[in-house]
């Protein structure tokens, strides 16, 4: 874990929000690092892989978990099961399958729209022209709280490009929320762009390589 790091990034998150909530990637870490970084006072950890998550559960300090990681439809029955957010569904599809598997558990899911803010076609997510198929879909939710929205900038050494993208997903979030007032989170900022996402708004940070790298 790098400490100084860390403490570093708490200090400037304090500095702009206290409702700004550090997720800790831990997908490529073992437990033993996942639960240092725990005991060093994170409390919101981020993991894409179901499989190598489920080895580390018996040893896993307490902490709220977010799935991150592409959603695949016939692992979603196990995803409910373990996680307390799911930050990535990006299609009606999922949102609708999600719904019927927190109904058929009776465990109420939190969840983040992902939308495709960078417009590369290896990145899943909603467009921002599936906003209007998106609110048709709020009287249907009832096991399901959408609680905001997540995206990814492009990688890039052009701010401007990051900035604009990051503006585009807040503003796709300002506009759910005009109709569903618990879409309050803006889940943007990784390890190599975080620093815009907080001038930007960001809600939730998820960093990884940054965190755990020497």
């Amino acid at each position: 874990m790098n400490s100084a790091f860390l403490n570093q990034l708490k200090e400037r998150i304090g500095n702009v929000s206290s409702k700004v909530t550090l997720v800790a990637v831990t997908k490529s870490v073992g437990i033993e690092e996942t639960n240092e970084i725990i005991k060093a006072g994170v409390k919101v950890i981020g993991e894409n892989r179901i499989e190598d998550f489920e080895k580390k559960l018996p040893s896993l300090l307490a902490v709220e978990k977010h799935f991150i990681g592409q959603i695949q439809s016939r692992k979603i029955k196990r995803i409910v099961e373990l996680f307390d957010v799911i930050q990535s569904v990006g299609s009606i599809e999922h949102l609708e399958r999600i719904e019927k598997e927190a109904a058929a558990q009776n465990k109420p899911v939190k969840v983040l729209l992902q939308f495709n803010i960078s417009g590369e076609e290896q990145k899943g997510g909603f467009k921002q022209n599936d906003v209007k198929q998106i609110i048709e879909q709020f009287p249907k939710i009832q096991h399901v709280q959408i609680i905001g929205v997540m995206g990814m900038a492009s990688r890039t050494d052009d701010e401007e490009i990051v900035r604009k993208q990051f503006r585009l997903l807040k503003s796709i979030r300002d506009e759910l929320r005009a109709t569903c007032p618990t879409i309050t989170e803006l889940s943007m900022g990784m390890s190599n762009d975080y620093k815009i996402a907080l001038e930007e708004g960001a809600t939730m940070l998820r960093i990884g390589r940054a965190l755990f790298k020497d």
